[in-house]
């Protein structure tokens, strides 16, 4: 209990998260405030759409409403992994759809944040040396294209499919 938690907090700590998107606000106090919130989960959060990287059974992977996608595990290999799976998350070259993969490696599976003044894209650097981003494509699927540099413009931030971050939510029990 006490190792999850540490580990929860240094990749909050790695991604100098300041702010928990989607945090439900809340009245309660104390230990009413616990009973009343779910467990927190990280989901893979895309703020321009306000959705995460939601995992279809055998189609690419898509951007849906975050309650309905699986929470993942950034570990300290940086490595984003599927809770409760064997799978991680791997870029297979430009403009190519990011997979789920049981094998994981640090050649295109190790995910560091690069962060701009507004946004921050997650990176990996392919074995042949390529630097890959994830981004969303026009029919809304999670691939991997060549960074961009980063835009020090709000509007332009807002419009950015390459601004990916992982972030901490909590939903109400039912």
């Amino acid at each position: 209990m006490a190792l999850s938690v540490i580990l929860l907090l240094l990749s909050q700590l790695l991604l100098l998260q300041t702010q928990t998107p989607l945090a439900l606000p809340s009245t309660l106090q104390g230990n009413e405030e616990l009973n009343a919130l779910g467990r927190p989960h990280n989901k893979v959060f895309h703020p321009s759409s306000n959705s995460c990287i939601f995992r279809h059974y055998q189609d690419p992977l898509t951007l849906a409403p975050c309650q309905q996608c699986d929470s993942w595990n950034y570990t300290p290999q940086k490595f984003l992994e599927v809770v409760g799976t064997y799978y991680c998350l791997k870029a297979v070259g430009p403009s190519l759809p990011a997979k789920l993969s049981i094998s994981c490696d640090v050649s295109d599976s190790q995910w560091t944040p690069l962060s701009g003044s507004q946004t921050t894209h997650l990176s990996t650097q392919l074995e042949d040396g390529t630097v890959l981003c994830l981004d969303v494509d026009d029919e809304n699927n999670i691939v991997t294209n060549p960074c961009r540099s980063f835009s020090g413009d709000a509007k332009a931030a807002n419009g950015d499919s390459q601004w990916f971050q992982i972030s901490t939510f909590s939903y109400n029990k039912d």
